[in-house]
């Protein structure tokens, strides 16, 4: 088989959206890459903005797109109990449906976050929320509801009293939904169709905000998990531990896939997993410098970019993790909880602050430019489309310069 028909097979074995979308949090194979074009270097609160949507409630998700449709998920009400989903035409901005749902979990949460903290995935055949109260909700990409789940009233010993956050994942017809917490803790799959779950396995009881990475290794399908002391991988088809690398996972951050590699966030260090002897995962490299802050790093053109708490991008080599280059793009007193993501040559970082350094990918630091758009940003971007669609806690830009 050649290479390209190779990367077709991974791609349909893992259900991934179109080469245009992006299906999850941090995008195709959650690698927070897309090979769009004519991507926007520069905009502002007015410059550039094709559209812009204000949304009912907060949120510090990431937006979603399949298509020529965005998903948004935000919460409102004096207890955060109001849970909303939305639809808008990726192209126009106009609003195409909206659902509510009350909440039935425990809405206590850092001032920082919301209910609406993991993001949404999709596909062809719907769109799949997770809200911070562990209400479960599917529904198709017209609207109507596919089915629901209150994994609170299913579990009722979840307890998380900051917040949850962890994403869920897409796997064929299987919704991964992570689920760690001080009381129950559980990693799931659920049968997109109907919503039941197909295999569950405890997990230790402990907060997390991780989110599960997924990773293809032939016909073998993983989803790579953390835990406060150790990092496990399970395979998606029946939830059985595949292997396992102790340390301590930084608990926000995720971890990051180049082929066969893993790029795995512990605690103080970015370490770079490989595949040695009998499916064991062995250490190639590990980096203090590299260890991020919130933000996960990003595997872009052979170069690992990773955001430390103090605001400073440092690039380095994927094959030895050898520095190259580090610049400050942190320009105020803004932190980075959004992902940076990449495409088109270049490289975007967002600060809570609301402002994104945008640097051409390569060797050397080259800023190309600073962008503020005066809004609060908590979740990572989208790329799709030729566009950049920003969730602010309380909208959406649609951001594009083309005319």
């Amino acid at each position: 088989m050649n290479a390209r028909l190779a990367l077709f097979a991974v791609m349909f074995s893992v259900g991934v959206a179109g080469a245009g979308d992006w299906p999850q949090f941090r995008g195709p194979n959650a690698s927070g890459v897309s090979d769009e074009k004519g991507l926007p270097t520069t905009w502002g609160p007015t410059e550039n903005v094709k559209w812009k949507i204000e949304t009912p409630g907060r949120s510090v998700a990431s937006p979603v797109v399949f298509g020529k449709k965005v998903f948004v998920t935000s919460s409102s009400g004096v207890r955060n109990d109001r849970l909303h989903v939305q639809c808008i035409d990726a192209d126009t901005g106009k609003l195409l449906w909206h659902r509510q749902l009350a909440a039935t979990g425990n809405t206590g949460h850092h001032p920082k976050s919301s209910m609406a903290a993991p993001s949404p995935c999709v596909n062809a055949e719907g769109v799949y929320c997770l809200f911070a109260t562990a209400d479960l909700v599917a529904y198709d990409l017209d609207g109507n509801l596919k089915w629901y789940r209150s994994l609170a009233e299913d579990y009722p010993n979840i307890a998380n009293q900051v917040g949850m956050a962890s994403s869920p994942v897409l796997y064929k017809d299987f919704l991964i939904v992570p689920m760690d917490t001080a009381g129950d803790s559980f990693l799931a799959a659920v049968d997109t169709t109907y919503g039941k779950n197909v295999w569950k396995i405890d997990r230790p009881k402990d907060i997390n905000w991780v989110t599960p990475t997924l990773r293809v290794v032939g016909k073998v399908a993983e989803l790579i998990f953390a835990t406060p002391k150790e990092t496990i991988a399970y395979t998606v088809t029946d939830g059985k531990k595949s292997w396992s690398v102790a340390g301590e996972s930084g608990g926000i951050p995720t971890a990051v896939t180049s082929g066969e590699k893993v790029l795995l966030p512990s605690r103080g260090n970015l370490v770079c997993l490989q595949p040695g002897e009998q499916g064991a995962m062995k250490e190639l490299w590990k980096s203090q410098k590299l260890s991020p802050g919130n933000a996960s790093p990003l595997v872009y053109d052979g170069k690992v970019y990773s955001v430390g708490r103090a605001g400073t991008l440092l690039a380095a080599n994927m094959s030895d993790g050898k520095e190259l280059w580090s610049e400050r793009v942190s320009k105020g007193k803004g932190t980075f909880w959004a992902s940076p993501i990449a495409g088109d040559g270049k490289i975007y970082t967002f600060d809570d602050a609301g402002i994104c350094t945008v640097l051409k990918a390569g060797d050397t630091a080259r800023v190309l430019a600073t962008n503020d758009l005066k809004e609060e940003i908590m979740g990572t971007p989208a790329l799709a489309n030729g566009c950049i669609y920003i969730r602010t806690v309380s909208g959406v830009y649609c951001i594009s310069e083309k005319k």
